[in-house]
């Protein structure tokens, strides 16, 4: 065995370009495949780094007949679902407030999360240093105290071992640091500080929903069956609620699918899908270079069979040759994966700091190393055994048969795959650039936004925030909203009845998203006022008694009547509010959704968390901003600024999964077309090289160089031909795989197949053009005298 590996590794060095060529394909194939798997295992498949982690789920209410999939929990239906529900061993609930760090620098916005005593035990975190929250902490007006991340600690605190000695100032209270809990746990909402949440629940409105919910099944028992107890619990709880507000349910969703989401999982399924192909490619790439290799040794092979070499052994030495070439190409892929996975891990994806070539991951690497090794190699080494010694030794037949159905077959293999790949990035690719051209309802061109969250009282700093800013010079208009349209931070909704007449039934209400403005925010985002007015200009009593309608939530409601002067009732113990305007509708969640009814409050009638400023300027982004600041401290040198961006930076946020697709499809196709074009080159020179006494003939007896050149392109047309309709086969079959993730493209939009079609035959014939000229230019007297 020793002597063949030597005599392997002998004949290899021999042909360095061919040894570092084949290395390259299987280093790139196992590469790739390595690397996406990886973060493929860590992202999706990988448990969750805490106890027993598939018993824990995530509750949600959910209302489909207000195409509501998924929503919050409120307070005393979470009380309910702990106190009566037998089918979970723990359940605990965490909403945030956002908060303003102070005494440690600059002012900051911490978004804290407020839980209840028996959070951080439901899901199983283990503290580094000090102790949990106890139940008397969660009581109404209990002890200030706090809990912080490890990475808090260390960025703030240096990782000062007396930090339970330690205090936070948050809002000008101080909150006695009790814990710091262990490092790299997956928590949901990347919470760094932890509060007791000190829920009165007497004082809480039933259908107010702002509770994140998690729960520990009981040992034993399955989803399903605690979905259904939750079930009947909901319904037995909605039953008595007034009838407009019936129609709440439960879901649960395993807290692993929930930390990732179902989009994010199918796009790395699909790039999972699509670099299984990229290495088949690879490996009927290196198949076919093995088998041209194997086949141009037909001499050497003779030579050692007419010496009394077994056939047996003859495959053996090539096997061991292709293991040698795919083992390299492997240790090369395996680094190639290492260096993909440190640029895996700067994606703005949850768990991609767990993205890692573990030691199950490296097995599988390791293991498509040999599987592709010996699939490239068996079947140029029984192909080359089959040669006869007698026929190779002859001298006029030095190269083995002029065509090779396994040489072609692995081309129209690897074109197919190729093909398959092509049209699905180029779906991919229209869809992408359909979302780009989706008008949100706002305009995004010169335009800047900032967070920011006052220490002063909030109605009078907004004002002379806005008013100030508005002076500035160059600024065209300016505005605030409590959640930016595209932008981070979840849509707050209601359901909103119209009081009186409606095109909703009797006691009927719809579901419609809501944000807090003012008078210049429409404006400042072009958002288009269909009718009425905004609240610019009102007085802050009048304007807390009115409401802004989007034009779907005012036709959902009132048809083609006008609805102007009409009084909307936003649900909860809201009184009705009149309407004074009606403006263009807003994608506010994604481009792809469509945008949902919503209404529009002035931040005159209360403030939700911390508010965003949008300013329209002609002039230079990092002079608005520099502005904008000074005129923030002037009034509020408290005041933390925040997550300070252009409308164009949100729009291309919101598109970061799409594009991720995007990007990965398109270099997994652009390699795979890449890999067919060498192997299509490399089988097309082969072949004009065993044909080339052929060729001198027929140049000899009058054919001309265009000719020749016209019988090698036709071969790689037919292998085109045959590779296109194995590829549009599968395409069609794989495109039921994108299809969730396309927007206004079907999975089989003919300007995508026949793109693609087209780049793949253009490049194959292109690496087919420079063997046809080789042949159109043969020496007829050097081909026929056999010195070639």
């Amino acid at each position: 065995m020793l002597t063949t590996l030597r005599y392997a590794i002998r004949q290899l060095t021999a042909t360095p370009g061919f040894t570092a060529i084949a290395v390259l394909i299987a280093a790139i194939g196992i590469g790739a495949s390595t690397a996406m798997f990886s973060t493929v295992h860590a992202v999706v498949l990988k448990p969750l780094s805490l106890p027993e982690p598939e018993r824990l789920v995530t509750v949600y209410e959910t209302n489909l007949e207000r195409n509501v999939p998924f929503f919050s929990v409120s307070v005393p239906n979470y009380v309910d679902f702990k106190a009566r529900a037998t089918s979970f061993a723990a359940m605990a609930a965490v909403t945030w407030h956002a908060m303003n760090l102070t005494g440690r620098g600059d002012p900051q916005l911490i978004q804290v999360r407020m839980v209840t005593a028996n959070f951080l035990r439901t899901l199983g975190v283990g503290m580094a240093q000090g102790r949990d929250f106890t139940a008397d902490e969660d009581r109404p007006n209990g002890a200030k105290v706090a809990i912080i991340s490890d990475g808090f600690w260390r960025r703030h605190f240096g990782g000062r071992p007396d930090i339970l000695r330690q205090t936070l100032q948050l809002d000008g209270d101080g909150y006695a640091i009790v814990g710091v809990t262990a490092a790299g746990l997956p928590l949901p909402g990347d919470i760094e500080i932890a509060v007791p949440m000190q829920a009165d629940v007497a004082k809480e409105d039933r259908l107010n929903h702002e509770l994140d919910v998690f729960a520990r099944l009981a040992p034993g028992v399955s989803i399903a069956t605690a979905d259904r107890e939750l079930q009947a619990i909901a319904a037995h709880i909605a039953s008595s609620l007034p009838a407009g507000e019936r129609g709440w349910r439960t879901r649960l969703v395993p807290l692993v699918d929930d930390i990732v989401g179902e989009s994010l999982r199918r796009t790395l399924l699909v790039l999972l899908g699509a670099v299984g192909l990229l290495l088949l490619v690879a490996c009927a790439n290196l198949s076919n270079l093995l088998l041209v290799r194997a086949t141009a040794r037909g001499f050497d092979l003779a030579v050692r069979r007419a010496l009394g070499e077994s056939r047996g052994h003859a495959i053996a030495q090539l096997l061991v040759e292709s293991l040698v070439v795919t083992a390299l190409g492997g240790a090369l892929g395996i680094m190639l994966a290492s260096w993909s996975v440190e640029a895996l891990r700067t994606l703005p994806i949850p768990r991609v700091a767990d993205v890692a070539i573990d030691p199950r991951v490296l097995a599988v690497a390791i293991a498509a190393t040999l599987v592709s090794g010996i699939l490239a190699g068996v079947g140029p080494a029984i192909r080359a055994s089959q040669v006869a010694p007698q026929e190779a030794l002859q001298a006029q037949s030095v190269r083995v048969a002029p065509r090779s159905r396994l040489r072609d077959g692995m081309i129209v293999a690897q074109l197919g795959l190729s093909l398959t790949l092509l049209v699905g990035a180029a779906l991919v690719a229209r869809s992408f650039w359909g979302l780009l051209r989706v008008d949100p309802g706002f305009s995004v061109d010169h335009a800047v936004t900032l967070a920011m969250r006052p220490s002063m009282a909030a109605e009078p700093f907004y004002e002379a925030v806005g008013a100030r800013v508005r002076a500035l010079p160059g600024v065209e208009s300016a505005g605030f909203i409590s959640t930016l349209p595209l932008g981070p931070g979840g849509s707050t909704s209601n359901n909103v009845f119209a009081a009186g007449p409606s095109r909703l039934p009797p006691g009927q209400s719809i579901q419609a998203s809501w944000r807090l403005v003012d008078g210049g925010y429409f404006d400042a985002m072009r958002i288009p006022l269909l009718r009425g007015r905004t609240f610019a200009g009102l007085a802050p009593e009048e304007a807390r008694r009115s409401i802004v309608l989007s034009a779907a939530l005012a036709t959902a409601l009132f048809g083609d009547e006008d609805p102007l002067g009409r009084q909307v009732d936003p649900g909860g113990h809201n009184r009705p509010l009149r309407v004074i305007g009606v403006v263009g509708d807003v994608r506010n969640r994604r481009l792809a959704a469509a945008p949902m009814p919503a209404f529009y409050w002035s931040f005159h009638r209360f403030t939700y968390g911390p508010m965003r400023l949008v300013v329209k300027s002609q002039l230079p982004t990092g002079q608005i901003i520099a502005a904008v600041r000074r005129e923030v401290r002037a009034v509020d040198p408290g005041a933390p600024i925040f997550q300070v961006w252009t409308l164009e930076e949100v729009r291309a946020e919101s598109l970061s999964e799409e594009r991720l697709l995007l990007a990965m499809l398109w270099a997994f196709a652009g390699v795979a077309l890449l890999l067919a074009a060498l192997g299509t080159y490399g089988v097309v020179a082969f072949a004009v090289q065993q044909r080339t006494r052929e060729f001198g003939i027929r140049l000899a007896i009058g054919a001309d160089g265009r000719r020749v050149r016209a019988l090698v392109l036709r071969q790689a047309a037919g292998l085109v031909a045959a590779g296109g309709v194995l590829g549009l086969a599968g395409a069609l079959l794989a495109g039921r795989g994108v299809e969730t993730l396309l927007f206004g493209v079907t999975p089989f939009d003919l300007t995508s197949y026949l793109a693609a079609t087209a780049a793949l035959a253009l490049t194959v014939l292109a690496a087919a053009w420079w063997p046809a000229r080789r042949a159109s230019r043969v020496n007829p007297l050097i081909a026929l005298t056999g010195r070639v």
